[in-house]
């Protein structure tokens, strides 16, 4: 979730997204956009609960969705199946393709530059995202890939750069994912002055510390895992 000038934009959905804004302080009526950057479960499964959520609350304003060209229709299938899409007793809802390219504009909006690059996730058609603020500051999420070098080009001159870390470069892995060490590297490449910690397997929470330090053995900047509900600066 990004939130910037009284609006707020979030980016993929998981479950009970209503819920989550208002423990994290934010209103959901201060939602302009969602971006779902790939339409794996863990990412898009909760986009029926929000349009659902913000209708029970009286919405009338449109909310703009913003997807990969591959995703529109399946993100407009989910919507439909639960009556949630093109209905006249409720807001007006917008799916719309980000455009091809290296470097797309997704949106702009009162707070934001929104930027987009292809990454590395296997067969699934991904993206990573770069938010610059209209009044400084910027943030690039990987979402899920691999070591990819548009994601790296994406966060160059960037403040933040919160990057996955599923896996640790000295265990099992599994599809198209990143280590710890890896996101540290990209992180230096990239030049970003700190590094956030995300996506991480139900194997290491336990011990997210370690992956951490594994990250910080190749990255000199500032090194955070993720906690939830937790609001950063960029």
């Amino acid at each position: 979730m990004f939130v910037a000038e009284g609006e707020s934009v979030l980016v993929d959905c998981g479950g009970s997204p209503v819920q989550k804004l208002l423990r994290a302080g934010v209103d959901p009526a201060t939602l302009v956009r969602v971006v779902i950057t790939h339409i794996h479960a863990d990412h898009a499964y909760g986009l029926p609960s929000l349009v659902q959520g913000l209708r029970l609350m009286g919405r009338t304003a449109p909310l703009a969705i913003s997807c990969r060209e591959e995703h529109v229709a399946p993100l407009c299938e989910l919507l439909r199946l639960f009556r949630l899409l093109d209905r006249p007793d409720m807001f007006p809802v917008d799916v719309t393709a980000v455009p091809p390219g290296d470097r797309p504009l997704v949106a702009t909006t009162t707070g934001f530059r929104i930027t987009a690059a292809p990454n590395a996730h296997g067969g699934m058609a991904n993206m990573a995202l770069r938010f610059d603020g209209l009044t400084g500051g910027a943030v690039v999420y990987s979402s899920d890939t691999e070591p990819c070098d548009a994601v790296a080009a994406l966060a160059r001159g960037a403040d933040t750069l919160i990057h996955e870390a599923t896996f640790s470069a000295g265990g099992p892995r599994r599809g198209a994912h990143s280590t710890a060490a890896e996101a540290g590297l990209v992180a230096a490449r990239a030049g970003v002055r700190r590094l956030i910690l995300v996506h991480i397997d139900p194997a290491y929470h336990g011990d997210v510390d370690a992956l951490a330090r594994e990250a910080r053995a190749r990255f000199s900047g500032a090194v955070e895992v993720a906690r939830e509900l937790v609001a950063y600066s960029p």
